[in-house]
């Protein structure tokens, strides 16, 4: 069936802005990290004293900011969903609820989605099985770019714990020689570390593992499900929520990384999506 050119575009909005809430939390953080290290730099009193109001006031802009960006979010896979289901099992997407998502986007600039048509390749007929194969390329997506963005943030991560425990160890071996700047360096290097150790470095690259394993259980699991005539929408249900409160538990995926690997992705799944598929090709 043809799905409402807008409700794409809605749910690429929805999401877009709840990740621009993300960003902006994550800036609030390492701006208090930045003044932290130039009060120390600097020996200022002041930009010390700055710094710490700013780490008392700074977790609840940053609570308040992903709990705005959780809504966005939860709202943005509403109409994932509602894309899924209307595609997957040929139903219309009733008026009230596009009412609603237009609503929700109320007052903001509405940019096409960037993505290749048609939304989902699958060719199988409405019901079960195709809900199925569309979950499965869902899940292909997600569990390739969670799977970048874990590896990116673990390898930082590593290289950042061991430059600044060696720094640290040879600031104390040098301590009589490094005069204050040695001390202010070294300082900072601890600050930093307790940043990446304690703060949200390590927190992400967690939460995107998380997501890359709960993609891979989804993408096996619904694989199985569209090649089997006797599926119903009883089993293929469960697997299709086992996503979405995989997706609704992560951080979201950088639009960017989205950008730089769909073709790519598109190519993959599609040519192994129509191998040995008599009559098939992809779109």
């Amino acid at each position: 069936m043809e799905l409402p050119d807008t409700l794409a575009d809605l749910r690429n909005f929805l999401y877009q802005r709840g990740e621009q809430k993300w960003i902006t939390s994550l800036s609030i953080s390492f701006g208090v990290l930045g003044l932290t290290i130039t009060g120390l730099w600097l020996q200022s009193t002041f930009l010390i004293g700055i710094g710490a109001l700013a780490s008392v006031v700074a977790p609840i802009a940053i609570a308040w900011l992903r709990e705005s960006a959780s809504l966005d979010l939860q709202r943005g896979d509403k109409c994932r969903r509602l894309i899924l289901y209307a595609d997957s099992l040929g139903h219309e997407v009733p008026a009230s609820q596009m009412a609603t998502v237009r609503a929700w986007a109320l007052g903001g600039s509405i940019s096409p989605a960037p993505f290749v048509r048609p939304y989902y390749v699958s060719r199988l007929v409405p019901g079960p099985q195709r809900l199925a194969d569309n979950v499965t390329e869902a899940a292909f997506f997600t569990h390739a770019l969670a799977t970048k963005l874990q590896v990116g943030l673990w390898t930082a991560f590593g290289i950042a714990v061991i430059v600044a425990a060696t720094s640290l160890i040879l600031a104390d071996l040098a301590k009589g020689i490094i005069g204050a700047t040695g001390v202010a360096a070294a300082k900072s290097i601890g600050v930093v570390l307790s940043f990446l150790i304690s703060g949200d470095f390590a927190l992400l690259a967690k939460k995107y593992g998380d997501l890359k394993n709960d993609a891979r259980l989804v993408f096996e699991a619904s694989s199985r499900l569209r090649e089997d005539s006797r599926a119903t929408i009883d089993d293929v249900s469960p697997v299709c929520e086992d996503y979405g409160v995989a997706l609704l538990q992560s951080p979201p995926v950088p639009s960017w990384l989205y950008l730089r690997y769909q073709s790519e992705l598109n190519r993959l799944y599609r040519e192994s999506h129509f191998q040995g598929r008599e009559g098939a090709g992809p779109n």
